[in-house]
């Protein structure tokens, strides 16, 4: 996985830059600088708070996980360099096919002063075994766990209804609670006052104001440089960008077109793959009939767009086009596979021979403003595909209407933009599963591709994963179960104070972070 990519300081003239800031609705030229700037306190500009606040169950990925991962460790975690990497548990192994053992980082202890030990790792799980917890995105993901032992204080074993060779990156999505507190206020009592183990504690959720006040923790094994993180709620981006030029917050995420501006302004930017493919899932099992349903309609779907020049035009080539479900940076990708051309000419003519000649209508229900270019790039792909004769109507979402309908499989729409999301943990096998009939309610199922993803999940010798992993994406492209768009790249922009700025699974390495002086 590459690491983060310094951008060079914009040439641009103070006239174009300030046309530019006018278009943004912003100032024209000058230094952003903070004012009035606690020097113990970061502000992250951000698009929502978690939806379920301190229940980090409820979603996997951003936004949630930018909060989550400053409250909360999982035994393992995946680093800036997209391997996987001890946390709190130090070492791990197979025992058998279906039994593996993780011993735990001693001397490790929650806010709240409490051990982190086997039977917390243990309560947990176990939760999220039972019915309530299997209703959740994590819950529903380590649904191949059949049980937990604890060893020692130190170590436990975790078994498997399968062979089931990356159960370690696996928890790397699973944060560790405190096991009294999650038991005495229940989920929604805990969402309002999470307990964890990393490097910060819950001060305030700030409903009224949308910004959330944490504070260092002295118990973490992750130990802050920074005293203070505020994470302030703007969900448009255009007052993103307004408020870090400003100096109202010091880090956001930013949009490639803005980085010029920002970089004149005396800001930093950095930018790393994101191990997401960004994609429309094509719903097929919904009980309905529909044109998706024959694989030639959703081949020519996928031909009728031009990825590389959504990726040059709006992305300035910093993201890659797509064409399979794997990044270039997960393991899985397959180097051989061609990208998938523009080519309206054939997308027409496989529609017609579906007899579809007249086109269709498609409705796309999706999350906007996830990223700062996310609704301009659903924009340019239903253009695309009107050119080719089918209607597209894109109806946004609030994020967690958007997850609820994801988790019960309670479709309003005939396509949804869901992007093949390895992370996580990096692998591919995870948005292989959820677009498989290995999900509780499948939007597409092969049955011969879901036994061979069951293959590849048992196979314990990397290479030989690797390459099964490979076979499947070959497959996967050619049954076109998504209209395949980008490899995503997240992108960020920071006042220079902002130092030791890293990302590792789509998220600040809060305990690297650290201030230095304005500059």
């Amino acid at each position: 996985m590459t690491g983060l990519r310094r951008l060079s300081h914009a040439r641009s003239g103070c006239v174009l830059l300030a046309v530019a800031a006018f278009a943004a609705g912003l100032g024209g030229c000058g230094r952003a600088t903070p004012s009035d700037l606690p020097a113990d306190t970061l502000r992250i500009g951000v698009t929502i708070l978690p939806p379920s606040w301190g229940n980090p169950y409820m979603g996997n990925g951003t936004p949630g996980t930018i909060v989550w991962y400053a409250l909360f460790d999982a035994l393992t975690r995946i680093g800036a360099n997209g391997a996987l990497e001890p946390a709190l548990a130090v070492d791990w192994q197979s025992v058998e096919p279906l039994v593996w053992r993780f011993d735990l980082r001693p001397g490790v202890r929650f806010s709240n002063g409490r051990p982190v030990d086997a039977h917390a790792v243990a309560a947990t799980l176990e939760w999220l075994r039972s019915a309530a917890g299997r209703r959740t995105v994590i819950g529903n993901e380590m649904r191949g766990i059949r049980s937990v032992r604890v060893l020692a204080h130190d170590s436990l074993i975790i078994e498997t209804h399968e062979p089931d060779a990356i159960l370690p990156k696996r928890l790397a999505s699973v944060m560790i609670v405190e096991p009294d507190a999650w038991r005495v206020l229940g989920p929604d009592g805990f969402a309002r006052a999470p307990i964890g183990s990393g490097p910060y504690v819950l001060e305030t959720w700030g409903e009224r104001d949308k910004r959330s006040v944490l504070r260092a923790s002295s118990e973490s094994w992750r130990a802050p440089r920074i005293r203070t993180l505020v994470f302030q709620a703007l969900p448009d981006y255009a007052v993103r960008l307004q408020a870090l030029l400003s100096g109202e917050v010091d880090l956001t995420d930013t949009a490639v077109d803005d980085l010029p501006l920002l970089e004149h302004r005396g800001l930093v930017s950095a930018s790393a793959p994101a191990m997401q493919v960004m994609s429309i899932a094509l719903i097929t099992e919904d009980g309905r009939q529909t044109p998706l349903d024959d694989v030639r309609v959703r081949r020519a779907l996928n031909l009728a767009v031009d990825r590389e020049l959504i990726a040059a035009s709006l992305l300035r080539g910093l993201a890659r086009p797509a064409s399979q479900p794997a990044t270039v940076v997960t393991p899985g990708h397959d180097p051989l596979l061609p990208p998938i051309a523009y080519d309206p000419d054939t997308a027409r003519h496989l529609l017609a021979t579906a007899g579809h000649a007249d086109g269709f209508a498609l409705a796309v229900d999706i999350a906007a403003g996830i990223t700062a270019t996310d609704t301009s790039i659903y924009q340019a792909v239903a253009q695309y595909l009107g050119d080719v004769g089918v209607d597209v109507t894109l109806r946004s979402r609030t994020f967690s209407t958007f997850i609820r309908n994801y988790l019960t499989g309670n479709w309003q729409s005939d396509a949804i933009g869901l992007s093949w999301n390895a992370a996580p943990y990096n692998d591919v096998a995870r948005p292989m599963e959820y677009y498989s009939c290995r999900k509780r309610k499948p939007m597409f199922c092969d049955r011969e591709l879901a036994t061979r993803l069951e293959v590849a999940n048992a196979e314990f010798d990397p290479r030989r994963r690797t390459r099964l992993l490979e076979a499947l994406a070959r497959e996967y492209r050619a049954a076109a179960p998504a209209i395949f768009i980008l490899e995503t790249v997240d992108v960020y922009a920071m006042h220079p104070r902002v130092q030791g700025f890293s990302l590792a699974n789509r998220v600040p390495v809060y305990e690297a972070l650290h201030l230095g002086s304005a500059g």
